[in-house]
């Protein structure tokens, strides 16, 4: 499969005809799971990472959701390893250090607005974006020592439930 991909620009047609990349990630991200296989995550990380860079927004960030879950659900089976392209939890810290676009004071004041659809809609969005990432973060935590590596997300992951 790699060797296949290798002479592939991924995102782009194969052999001049359409290719649905979106369902080959999918796919490959469920037989990773499924058969418990670092190689196979390895590739469906690797298309979804070339996927996600070629877009923007809505699609990049569905896109690195689905690459970030796949990280962290190998992370939770196999414990982290740092410098390791599949089980180093790094890439999904700094994926949460990205979407942290808003202080923790700042929304706990928009959280704290008695009616939320008084709360700015792209406000709403980038702290949904921000559990998102933390929820996925969190699931692979138990197996890192990313709250040791990084105590600024401490008060974040605490806070997660509240967001909308």
């Amino acid at each position: 499969m790699r060797a296949w991909l290798d002479g592939l620009v991924i995102g782009e047609p194969v052999n001049g005809e359409h290719f649905n990349w979106d369902v080959f990630a999918f796919t490959i991200a469920a037989r990773a799971r499924e058969e418990r296989s670092l190689g196979w995550a390895h590739i469906g990380l690797l298309v979804y990472g070339a996927l996600a860079q070629r877009h923007s927004d809505e699609e990049e960030y569905s896109l690195r959701l689905s690459e970030m879950n796949l990280r962290s659900g190998m992370i939770a089976e196999f414990g982290e390893r740092e410098g390791d392209f599949v089980l180093d939890p790094e890439p999904i810290v700094a994926w949460a250090q990205r979407l942290t676009t808003f202080s923790l004071e700042e929304a706990s004041q928009w959280m704290a607005q008695e009616d939320i659809r008084t709360v700015p809609i792209e406000k709403l969005r980038a702290m949904r974006r921000l559990k998102h990432a933390l929820k996925i973060l969190a699931h692979a935590l138990p197996r890192t020592n990313v709250e040791q590596k990084h105590p600024e997300l401490v008060p974040w992951l605490q806070f997660r439930t509240r967001l909308p």
